[in-house]
């Protein structure tokens, strides 16, 4: 056996090193697997500590507000306290309600400016197109019309005397035929953009712009002062902010017949507030004054600067006085998170 192939048949590694290969390989690849689920147990385990630590809150909140419903007393301060958050949760909810038409309302103008704009430009292309292809196509019209004269001629341009008069026409059928193929380039080559472009769709606006998201959070704001003023009457709106930042067991508001009486108060404010028709008035009046007056950091920004409405504006430009006239109110909606405002203004 010559010595090279002993060499190469020395330095073949052994049939059995592809079972090794292949056990090593799924033993690294069980590692990670394992490694991996392990991670995951974890993760489950996390999560189930959280809720049991939330179903134990939960349970704790419950044995806390059974006790209290055992007192009278503490009972009736529990029914208005309960009565101020849904007071709270009322104002959260008309925040949400009106960002979220205004959303809806001004994404459908952006896609309706959008449209206008997409299809000018398109019309104003395929314009520019048809003025070109317009006499292209004439052209080609009058070369066909010349080449059939030019054949029609051939065709009669018979015998042996008329020899240098067939051999001028095929020339000049051929510069009119290598003329027309070119037209015909130039022409099918606008007739695919015409095409084109009258294929092309604008793509749905998904997202809202700066100016938009602007307009959106300067009514949610306006209607944030709207409900501060209006829920002002027996101060229901600063005992229903007092109340989303205190527990339960942590208010009083008097014995069982001053909790009535306020409850009773709180119901006629709320019913005042549901039956006002005159809001959508002064929810545009007071936008567009906070549109004039409303500052931001930088133009990119969408949420106003918050120091600049350090008072609520009582009387609005064309909007008719209340009753009874009070001074501006030193309410700012935003630093003192009124309705849980950050919450739904739109960055």
């Amino acid at each position: 056996m010559p010595i090279a192939v002993q060499q190469l048949l020395d330095r073949r590694p052994p049939a059995d090193d592809d079972p090794l290969l292949r056990l090593f390989w799924n033993r690294a690849e069980l590692k990670q697997e394992f490694a991996k689920l392990q991670r995951e147990r974890e993760r489950m385990l996390d999560l189930l500590r959280q809720q049991e630590g939330a179903l134990l809150r939960s349970q704790q909140r419950l044995d806390q507000l059974e006790g209290l419903l055992a007192d009278p007393n503490r009972a009736a301060n529990a029914a208005v306290y309960f009565q101020l958050r849904g007071i709270w949760s009322y104002g959260k909810r008309r925040l949400i309600r009106l960002a979220r038409d205004l959303s809806t309302r001004q994404l459908e103008l952006e896609n309706q400016r959008e449209l206008a704009r997409f299809e000018e430009h398109r019309q104003a292309a395929l314009a520019a197109i048809e003025q070109r292809l317009g006499p292209l196509e004439q052209r080609r019209a009058a070369l066909g019309t010349e080449l059939a004269g030019l054949r029609s001629r051939r065709f009669d341009s018979t015998g042996f005397w008329n020899y240098f008069l067939r051999r001028r026409l095929d020339a000049e059928q051929t510069a009119v035929q290598a003329a027309q193929t070119e037209i015909e380039e130039q022409v099918e080559r606008y007739q695919r953009a015409r095409h084109e472009k009258l294929r092309e769709k604008l793509v749905p606006v998904e997202s809202l712009g700066a100016d938009s998201k602007r307009l959106i959070n300067l009514s949610v704001v306006a209607l944030a002062q709207e409900l501060v003023l209006m829920l002002m009457d027996h101060s229901v709106s600063g005992l229903a902010r007092d109340a989303s930042l205190r527990q339960v067991g942590d208010v009083s508001y008097g014995d069982q017949k001053t909790c009535r009486a306020l409850s009773a108060r709180i119901e006629q404010v709320l019913n005042r507030v549901e039956a006002d028709d005159g809001l959508p008035t002064r929810l545009r009046l007071r936008t567009e004054l906070l549109r004039q007056t409303t500052e931001y950091r930088r133009d990119t920004d969408t949420l106003p600067v918050a120091e600049g409405l350090a008072r609520i504006p009582v009387a609005l430009p064309g909007a008719e006085p209340r009753t009874p006239r009070v001074a501006d109110v030193a309410v700012n909606v935003l630093l003192d998170e009124y309705w849980e405002i950050y919450a739904v203004l739109l960055h």
